[in-house]
């Protein structure tokens, strides 16, 4: 049984290697897609252009609007006369905010009274709007906040809140997305490069018209699964490494974990995605079919996991159908590893529903293989 295991995934390694494409997605791809992914796709929002309509124009107003200049989250890029030429910005999608400060601006602040700033923001995009809304809350709050002391200084008087708030954050205190979303990248990564290679491993022996020597070789079909499985896998843990190295070195990520830990429960989720990539060549007859097959699995794995969107967020019923994505358990995973510094006693859950998930999917895809293989 090993024997014959050993040989066919000694083949399977070595069609991999003279194929071109495939080395390039194993070694290229996991990198680029890292890169782009590493430094587009985050939450963070900076040097957002901002539109001022300064009517007080005195050294306080220009003191309010450095202080959001200066946060790194604003740019003034342009000034105007009237609150009436903002338009003319917002709708060229030349800025995305807009700031109105009154003319009695100086003289409110002066005597310690309430005065009102108007900010009108682009809603086209309402996840940016959202967080530039809780940018200029918390840079008003802290300058209105100096303010106030000034005032209460100069009248001997001194400030004393109520309550005084210490926010502490953990896991990641610069709340830095990047150390986020590299973590999901890692297991997005691992799912698309294995169930394409997995998927395409039986669709390509029908092509190529060797799956009738396969048919009257003495493997069985648990055993063809796993010679096909070890090569795929060995692919999965270069990748893993690969972008685990890339995050580290490149984006200075952080990571609490244990390394040991990372890889074992990396292995059962490639075992999740290697499985369905085989269930997959077991329905498919031409390579597209198999890739787009394999598609139509990975887009719900990659909205519907927690990914980009938090479950949290979503309907009731999409909620319940979470549970049926493999990628949400890794994610828990591989996040917790990172960010959390968890263990084998926190994740085992995840782990158990990978391995469970892995396991009814290989059967049922053996179970086919051999009636389907021609």
């Amino acid at each position: 049984m090993f024997r014959r295991i050993y040989h066919l995934s000694l083949k399977e390694l070595i069609q991999t290697l003279r194929d071109r494409r495939s080395v390039g997605l194993l070694l290229i791809a996991p990198l680029f897609q890292l890169l782009i992914f590493g430094y587009v796709a985050t939450t963070d929002l900076k040097r957002s252009s901002l539109v001022v309509c300064d009517y007080s124009s005195t050294p306080q107003s220009r003191e309010f609007v450095r202080a959001f200049t200066s946060s790194g989250y604003f740019e003034d890029d342009y000034y105007v006369r009237s609150e009436n030429e903002i338009d003319n910005y917002l709708d060229r999608g030349k800025a995305v905010a807009a700031m109105v400060i009154p003319g009695d601006f100086a003289a409110c602040l002066e005597k310690g009274k309430p005065v009102s700033v108007g900010f009108i923001l682009d809603g086209a995009n309402s996840n940016r709007a959202t967080i530039l809304s809780g940018y200029i809350e918390f840079i008003t709050s802290d300058y209105s906040s100096k303010i106030a002391k000034q005032v209460l200084s100069r009248a001997g008087r001194e400030m004393r809140p109520l309550i005084n708030i210490e926010p502490r954050v953990w896991f990641n205190p610069e709340l830095k997305s990047v150390n986020y979303m590299v973590p999901g990248v890692m297991g997005m990564l691992t799912m698309i490069l294995l169930m394409n290679i997995t998927s395409l491993c039986i669709v390509r022996e029908r092509e190529v018209g060797t799956a009738e020597q396969l048919v009257v070789t003495p493997i069985k079909p648990i055993e063809l699964i796993i010679g096909k499985t070890i090569p795929a896998a060995f692919a999965g843990f270069l990748v893993t490494t690969l972008v685990l190295v890339f995050g580290l070195v490149w984006f200075n990520i952080d990571f609490a974990g244990s390394v040991w830990l990372l890889y074992l429960f990396a292995a059962f989720f490639m075992f999740c995605a290697i499985s369905m990539g085989l269930m997959i060549s077991t329905y498919s007859q031409t390579g597209d079919q198999a890739i787009w097959a394999s598609m139509f699995f990975m887009v719900p794995n990659m909205l519907l996991s927690g990914f980009i969107f938090p479950i949290n967020n979503m309907p009731k019923i999409v909620q319940y159908i979470t549970y049926c994505l493999p990628m949400r358990y890794y994610l828990k995973i591989i996040r917790g590893i990172f960010l959390q510094g968890a263990g084998f006693i926190q994740l085992w859950p995840q782990a158990a529903a990978l391995f469970g998930w892995g396991v009814l999917v290989a059967v049922f895809a053996a179970l086919r293989l051999r009636r389907h293989l021609i």
